[in-house]
Order: structure tokens, then C-alpha cells, then sequence
């Protein structure tokens, strides 16, 4: 089974994200968890690019073929061998964020990144968890933190990011699971692990 966490900086993913493996770790799991672009020696380095601050003009298609070179390389060396394991794999982002960043955000052309999702043969997420939080509450949360260059955007630009996001939701309710991200961790954690536990029995019907 393979779980993505998608939201905007300071939504609570990484909390969630280590609570959940934990859990299932508990419950007899494999987990193996992931981070988008990294994991991998080649997605880690792509991942210092990426995010490096520079004065350069960074167009998104760069950036969405830096995502899709890490995203391909993760795909064929770790996660699909992970889920043939009969592994439970938890990304910490994936595709969706490229569709939330570079094209709600910043513009790019779904059409272009579906046709490029699609060629390069990548796994859809079986669960994706969402954590919505507003783009003020995001900024407030990462503002005494050194930020990396996808941070230091502005707050229009996350604005435009959390409405990616929510439209993506909206078109993937089979796939997407909405959380509010401003309740308890504790609140957040009950319902990522029941929604979790309702989709692996599910696989087993």
C-alpha cells in the first residue's frame, strides 16, 4: 500500500508522518517511509538544488524536471521494491505537490505534468492525506525557522498553493482524505490511522 502526505510548509506532515509509522509498525507493519525529492543519494542531491536559495531565475518547468528526475529514480530503486515487499510505503509529498506548487502556484500546465506523470510510468498513491491549513497560519508557524527557497515565497503564492491542493481533493475523493490540520495532533493522529486501517482492510476484502 502506498500513502502520500501532501500540504503547504507548517501543516503538521512530518508529526503525522512519523505518528503513523509508528503505529503501524505496532500493529506488525513493514513501513518504509520517503521524502520527495530525496530518499535516494540522487533524489538528496536533486533535493539541495532544488531548494538551494539563488539569485537565478528558476522557470517551474526546471524545477518539475528536477522533481520528475528524483521522482523516477525513487520510483525504480526504492518504491517499488518496497511495495512488492508487501511494504507500507509513507511519502512525505508526491505528484500532487508538483501540481499544487508548479502548476496552481506557479503556473505550469497540468496537461504538461499529467503527460509526464504518465510517461514516465509512476505510481499513483493508493491514500493521500492532506493537511489543510491557511497560508497566514502556514507562514506563522515557519517564521522562526531559516527558511529554504520554496519557504521564502510569498503569501499569495501559498494561498494559491493550499487552492491547488483543495481542487485536487476535491477531484480525488476516492484517493484524497481532507484532514483539517488545525485540530490536536492527537485528533489528527485518530483519524490518519482509522482512514489508514479502513484502506488496508478494504485491500483485503
Amino acid at each position: 500500500m502506498f500513502i502520500s502526505f501532501e500540504g503547504i510548509e507548517g501543516s503538521g506532515k512530518s508529526t503525522q508522518i512519523e505518528l503513523l509509522e509508528s503505529s503501524l509498525k505496532d500493529l506488525g507493519h513493514d513501513v518504509k517511509k520517503l521524502r520527495e525529492p530525496g530518499t535516494t543519494v540522487l533524489g538528496e542531491r536533486i533535493r539541495e538544488i532544488f531548494l538551494e536559495d539563488t539569485d537565478e531565475t528558476i522557470d517551474p518547468i526546471t524545477e518539475a524536471f528536477l522533481l520528475y528526475a528524483s521522482r523516477k529514480h525513487l520510483d525504480q530503486n526504492i518504491l517499488r521494491e518496497s511495495l512488492d515487499k508487501g511494504c507500507i510505503v509513507i511519502a512525505d509529498r508526491y505528484a500532487d505537490a508538483t501540481k499544487a506548487y508548479q502548476c496552481f502556484g506557479k503556473g505550469l500546465s497540468i496537461d504538461f505534468i499529467n503527460y509526464v506523470h504518465e510517461s514516465s510510468e509512476l505510481l499513483t498513491p493508493d491514500l493521500t492525506f492532506y493537511m489543510d491549513i491557511s497560508a497566514e497560519k502556514s507562514k506563522d508557524r515557519i517564521s522562526e525557522r531559516e527558511m529554504d527557497r520554496m519557504e521564502s515565497e510569498p503569501l499569495e503564492f501559498f494561498e494559491k498553493v493550499r487552492q491547488g491542493y483543495l481542487k485536487i481533493a476535491e477531484k480525488n475523493p476516492h484517493r484524497v482524505v481532507c484532514l483539517d490540520a488545525n485540530k490536536s495532533i492527537e485528533e489528527l493522529k485518530k483519524e490518519i490511522i482509522n482512514k489508514t486501517l479502513e484502506k488496508i482492510n478494504a485491500s483485503l476484502e
